[in-house]
Protein backbone atom coordinates (compact mmCIF):
# COMPACT_ATOMS: atom_id res chain seq x y z
CA UNK A 1 0.00 0.00 0.00
CA UNK A 2 2.83 2.80 1.06
CA UNK A 3 4.45 1.79 -2.61
CA UNK A 4 1.15 2.65 -4.33
CA UNK A 5 0.53 5.91 -2.13
CA UNK A 6 4.15 6.89 -3.20
CA UNK A 7 3.11 5.86 -7.14
CA UNK A 8 0.24 8.23 -6.90
CA UNK A 9 2.28 11.42 -5.33
CA UNK A 10 4.80 10.81 -8.28
CA UNK A 11 1.87 10.90 -10.68
CA UNK A 12 0.27 13.80 -9.07
CA UNK A 13 3.25 15.48 -8.91
CA UNK A 14 3.66 15.09 -12.84
CA UNK A 15 0.43 16.56 -13.57
CA UNK A 16 1.10 19.82 -11.39
CA UNK A 17 4.71 20.71 -13.52
CA UNK A 18 2.68 19.61 -17.07
CA UNK A 19 -0.47 22.01 -15.66
CA UNK A 20 2.26 24.43 -14.63
CA UNK A 21 3.91 24.26 -18.26
CA UNK A 22 0.86 24.71 -19.95
CA UNK A 23 -0.38 27.75 -18.23
CA UNK A 24 -0.35 30.81 -20.89
CA UNK A 25 -0.91 28.03 -23.59
CA UNK A 26 -3.90 28.90 -25.87
CA UNK A 27 -6.46 25.86 -26.16
CA UNK A 28 -8.59 27.27 -29.00
CA UNK A 29 -8.98 26.16 -32.17
CA UNK A 30 -10.92 27.60 -35.16
CA UNK A 31 -13.32 25.34 -36.97
CA UNK A 32 -13.85 26.04 -40.70
CA UNK A 33 -17.99 25.55 -40.35
CA UNK A 34 -18.14 25.66 -43.74
CA UNK A 35 -16.09 22.35 -44.79
CA UNK A 36 -18.27 20.45 -42.07
CA UNK A 37 -21.37 22.29 -43.71
CA UNK A 38 -19.73 20.81 -47.24
CA UNK A 39 -19.19 17.38 -45.84
CA UNK A 40 -22.51 16.90 -44.52
CA UNK A 41 -23.90 18.10 -47.83
CA UNK A 42 -21.68 15.71 -49.83
CA UNK A 43 -22.96 13.16 -47.37
CA UNK A 44 -26.81 13.60 -48.29
CA UNK A 45 -26.12 13.98 -51.62
CA UNK A 46 -24.43 10.64 -51.63
CA UNK A 47 -27.37 9.24 -49.71
CA UNK A 48 -30.03 10.94 -52.52
CA UNK A 49 -28.06 9.11 -55.12
CA UNK A 50 -28.40 6.21 -53.24
CA UNK A 51 -32.05 5.99 -52.99
CA UNK A 52 -32.80 6.84 -56.97
CA UNK A 53 -33.71 9.53 -59.49
CA UNK A 54 -37.09 10.57 -56.96
CA UNK A 55 -34.74 10.36 -54.06
CA UNK A 56 -37.96 10.08 -51.76
CA UNK A 57 -37.02 10.44 -47.94
CA UNK A 58 -39.02 8.51 -45.39
CA UNK A 59 -37.64 6.84 -41.53
CA UNK A 60 -34.53 4.65 -41.91
CA UNK A 61 -36.31 2.43 -39.50
CA UNK A 62 -39.85 2.20 -40.75
CA UNK A 63 -41.74 -1.50 -39.97
CA UNK A 64 -41.87 -2.13 -43.94
CA UNK A 65 -37.96 -1.01 -44.82
CA UNK A 66 -35.94 -2.25 -41.51
CA UNK A 67 -34.95 -5.72 -41.57
CA UNK A 68 -33.64 -7.25 -39.00
CA UNK A 69 -31.32 -10.14 -40.35
CA UNK A 70 -28.32 -9.11 -39.67
CA UNK A 71 -27.15 -10.40 -43.12
CA UNK A 72 -29.09 -8.24 -44.90
CA UNK A 73 -27.81 -5.12 -43.03
CA UNK A 74 -24.91 -3.20 -44.48
CA UNK A 75 -22.43 -4.05 -42.05
CA UNK A 76 -18.77 -3.91 -42.74
CA UNK A 77 -18.18 -7.65 -42.74
CA UNK A 78 -21.02 -8.17 -44.87
CA UNK A 79 -19.69 -5.56 -47.71
CA UNK A 80 -16.30 -7.31 -47.97
CA UNK A 81 -17.77 -10.88 -48.53
CA UNK A 82 -19.85 -9.82 -51.33
CA UNK A 83 -16.99 -7.87 -52.66
CA UNK A 84 -14.52 -10.74 -52.36
CA UNK A 85 -17.14 -12.94 -54.67
CA UNK A 86 -17.64 -10.58 -57.19
CA UNK A 87 -13.79 -10.41 -57.41
CA UNK A 88 -13.54 -14.29 -58.03
CA UNK A 89 -15.99 -13.78 -60.90
CA UNK A 90 -14.38 -10.55 -62.28
CA UNK A 91 -11.00 -11.14 -61.62
CA UNK A 92 -9.76 -7.78 -63.02
CA UNK A 93 -12.42 -5.40 -60.93
CA UNK A 94 -9.81 -3.83 -58.75
CA UNK A 95 -6.50 -3.98 -61.39
CA UNK A 96 -5.10 -0.50 -62.40
CA UNK A 97 -2.71 -0.74 -64.86
CA UNK A 98 0.04 2.19 -64.33
CA UNK A 99 2.93 2.44 -67.23
CA UNK A 100 2.54 -1.51 -68.06
CA UNK A 101 1.85 -2.22 -64.39
CA UNK A 102 -0.68 -3.53 -62.99
CA UNK A 103 -2.19 -2.99 -59.59
CA UNK A 104 -4.26 -4.16 -57.26
CA UNK A 105 -5.82 -1.28 -55.42
CA UNK A 106 -8.94 -1.69 -52.97
CA UNK A 107 -11.51 0.91 -52.67
CA UNK A 108 -12.76 2.68 -49.91
CA UNK A 109 -16.26 1.89 -48.95
CA UNK A 110 -18.27 4.32 -47.37
CA UNK A 111 -21.46 3.16 -45.01
CA UNK A 112 -24.22 5.67 -45.29
CA UNK A 113 -26.74 5.92 -42.49
CA UNK A 114 -29.84 5.85 -44.34
CA UNK A 115 -31.96 2.96 -46.80
CA UNK A 116 -31.11 3.27 -50.60
CA UNK A 117 -31.29 0.61 -53.50
CA UNK A 118 -27.80 1.13 -55.05
CA UNK A 119 -24.11 1.87 -53.56
CA UNK A 120 -22.75 4.02 -55.99
CA UNK A 121 -19.11 5.48 -56.42
CA UNK A 122 -17.97 8.66 -55.79
CA UNK A 123 -14.40 8.84 -57.18
CA UNK A 124 -12.90 6.07 -59.08
CA UNK A 125 -9.55 7.85 -57.75
CA UNK A 126 -7.75 11.41 -56.88
CA UNK A 127 -7.11 13.32 -59.77
CA UNK A 128 -3.37 14.00 -58.74
CA UNK A 129 -2.59 10.46 -57.99
CA UNK A 130 -4.24 7.96 -60.89
CA UNK A 131 -1.51 5.17 -60.33
CA UNK A 132 -1.93 4.33 -56.62
CA UNK A 133 -4.93 5.88 -55.22
CA UNK A 134 -7.50 4.36 -53.84
CA UNK A 135 -11.35 5.10 -55.09
CA UNK A 136 -14.26 5.93 -52.77
CA UNK A 137 -17.79 3.73 -52.87
CA UNK A 138 -20.76 4.98 -51.00
CA UNK A 139 -23.17 2.10 -49.76
CA UNK A 140 -26.31 2.08 -47.99
CA UNK A 141 -26.54 0.67 -44.10
CA UNK A 142 -30.25 -0.42 -45.20
CA UNK A 143 -30.43 -1.33 -48.52
CA UNK A 144 -32.92 -2.90 -50.60
CA UNK A 145 -31.25 -5.73 -51.60
CA UNK A 146 -27.45 -5.26 -49.91
CA UNK A 147 -25.86 -7.98 -52.89
CA UNK A 148 -27.50 -5.63 -55.69
CA UNK A 149 -26.24 -2.22 -53.60
CA UNK A 150 -22.90 -4.24 -53.62
CA UNK A 151 -22.67 -5.18 -57.12
CA UNK A 152 -24.06 -1.51 -58.27
CA UNK A 153 -21.05 0.60 -56.75
CA UNK A 154 -18.59 -2.03 -58.30
CA UNK A 155 -20.21 -1.50 -61.50
CA UNK A 156 -20.07 2.38 -61.03
CA UNK A 157 -16.57 1.72 -60.32
CA UNK A 158 -15.71 -0.18 -63.05
CA UNK A 159 -17.49 1.99 -65.68
CA UNK A 160 -15.81 5.50 -64.35
CA UNK A 161 -12.39 3.51 -63.97
CA UNK A 162 -12.76 2.45 -67.79
CA UNK A 163 -14.26 5.78 -68.68
CA UNK A 164 -11.37 7.73 -67.04
CA UNK A 165 -8.63 5.79 -68.77
CA UNK A 166 -10.00 6.15 -72.32
CA UNK A 167 -10.89 9.94 -71.59
CA UNK A 168 -11.93 11.79 -74.24
CA UNK A 169 -12.16 8.47 -76.42
CA UNK A 170 -14.33 6.81 -74.21
CA UNK A 171 -17.50 6.49 -76.70
CA UNK A 172 -14.80 4.77 -79.01
CA UNK A 173 -12.70 2.85 -76.82
CA UNK A 174 -12.37 0.20 -74.09
CA UNK A 175 -15.42 -1.31 -72.42
CA UNK A 176 -17.29 2.28 -72.45
CA UNK A 177 -16.49 2.12 -76.24
CA UNK A 178 -17.87 -1.22 -77.07
CA UNK A 179 -21.06 -0.86 -74.75
CA UNK A 180 -21.74 2.60 -75.98
CA UNK A 181 -22.11 1.89 -79.30
CA UNK A 182 -24.23 -1.28 -78.81
CA UNK A 183 -26.52 1.75 -77.17
CA UNK A 184 -26.66 3.85 -79.95
CA UNK A 185 -27.03 0.82 -82.75
CA UNK A 186 -30.15 -0.59 -80.74
CA UNK A 187 -31.52 3.22 -79.60
CA UNK A 188 -31.63 2.16 -75.91
CA UNK A 189 -33.30 4.97 -74.00
CA UNK A 190 -32.19 6.26 -70.75
CA UNK A 191 -28.60 6.93 -69.56
CA UNK A 192 -25.98 4.63 -71.40
CA UNK A 193 -23.48 4.21 -67.44
CA UNK A 194 -26.94 3.34 -65.52
CA UNK A 195 -27.83 0.63 -68.55
CA UNK A 196 -24.40 -0.81 -68.14
CA UNK A 197 -25.01 -0.83 -64.23
CA UNK A 198 -28.05 -3.24 -64.45
CA UNK A 199 -26.53 -5.43 -67.30
CA UNK A 200 -23.69 -5.80 -64.53
CA UNK A 201 -25.58 -6.33 -61.71
CA UNK A 202 -27.00 -9.20 -64.16
CA UNK A 203 -23.48 -10.35 -65.30
CA UNK A 204 -22.64 -11.44 -61.80
CA UNK A 205 -25.95 -12.36 -60.65
CA UNK A 206 -27.29 -14.36 -63.27
CA UNK A 207 -25.07 -14.90 -66.16
CA UNK A 208 -22.32 -16.53 -64.13
CA UNK A 209 -24.66 -19.04 -63.08
CA UNK A 210 -25.96 -19.86 -66.88
CA UNK A 211 -29.20 -18.02 -66.68
CA UNK A 212 -29.48 -15.92 -69.80
CA UNK A 213 -30.90 -12.77 -69.05
CA UNK A 214 -28.40 -9.90 -71.25
CA UNK A 215 -28.30 -9.08 -75.16
CA UNK A 216 -26.22 -11.40 -77.11
CA UNK A 217 -24.30 -8.77 -78.32
CA UNK A 218 -23.45 -7.16 -74.50
CA UNK A 219 -23.03 -10.91 -73.32
CA UNK A 220 -20.63 -10.99 -75.65
CA UNK A 221 -18.85 -7.40 -75.09
CA UNK A 222 -18.56 -8.88 -71.33
CA UNK A 223 -17.30 -12.10 -72.14
CA UNK A 224 -14.39 -10.85 -73.71
CA UNK A 225 -13.84 -7.32 -71.80
CA UNK A 226 -14.52 -8.61 -68.35
CA UNK A 227 -14.38 -12.21 -68.84
CA UNK A 228 -15.08 -14.66 -66.04
CA UNK A 229 -11.89 -16.92 -64.51
CA UNK A 230 -11.70 -20.37 -66.76
CA UNK A 231 -13.23 -22.53 -64.59
CA UNK A 232 -16.14 -20.85 -64.81
CA UNK A 233 -15.98 -20.83 -68.38
CA UNK A 234 -15.39 -24.57 -68.37
CA UNK A 235 -18.37 -24.47 -66.19
CA UNK A 236 -21.06 -22.23 -68.49
CA UNK A 237 -19.82 -24.11 -71.50
CA UNK A 238 -21.92 -26.99 -70.41
CA UNK A 239 -25.16 -24.86 -69.63
CA UNK A 240 -25.67 -23.91 -73.45
CA UNK A 241 -25.44 -23.63 -76.91
CA UNK A 242 -24.72 -19.80 -76.59
CA UNK A 243 -21.58 -19.76 -73.73
CA UNK A 244 -20.30 -23.16 -75.64
CA UNK A 245 -20.09 -20.88 -79.07
CA UNK A 246 -18.45 -17.80 -76.67
CA UNK A 247 -15.98 -20.66 -75.62
CA UNK A 248 -15.05 -21.81 -79.01
CA UNK A 249 -14.43 -18.52 -80.32
CA UNK A 250 -11.96 -18.08 -77.26
CA UNK A 251 -9.78 -21.16 -77.60
CA UNK A 252 -9.36 -20.64 -81.89
CA UNK A 253 -8.13 -16.87 -80.66
CA UNK A 254 -5.64 -18.56 -78.27
CA UNK A 255 -4.64 -20.76 -80.99
CA UNK A 256 -4.33 -18.04 -83.48
CA UNK A 257 -2.88 -15.76 -80.87
CA UNK A 258 0.58 -14.02 -82.43
CA UNK A 259 -0.56 -15.12 -86.69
Amino acid sequence: MAKSYGMIEDVDKDLGDLSKDTEGIETETSVNAEGIANEFNTIKQMGKLCVGRKGNHFPVLLKNNFVANQREVGLRENIINIMADVETLDPGLFIRRFREQDNRIVPNVLLLPNCGEFGICWQPFEKHNRATSRARLAIPIFPKNLNTAVVAALADLRWQVAKERAQHRWMEEGITGRYYMWFSETKQRGDVKDSFIQDYILWITRESEGIQKQDRIVRGIFWRMMPFPNDIKVKLKNRGFVYNELYKKDQNIAMSDGY
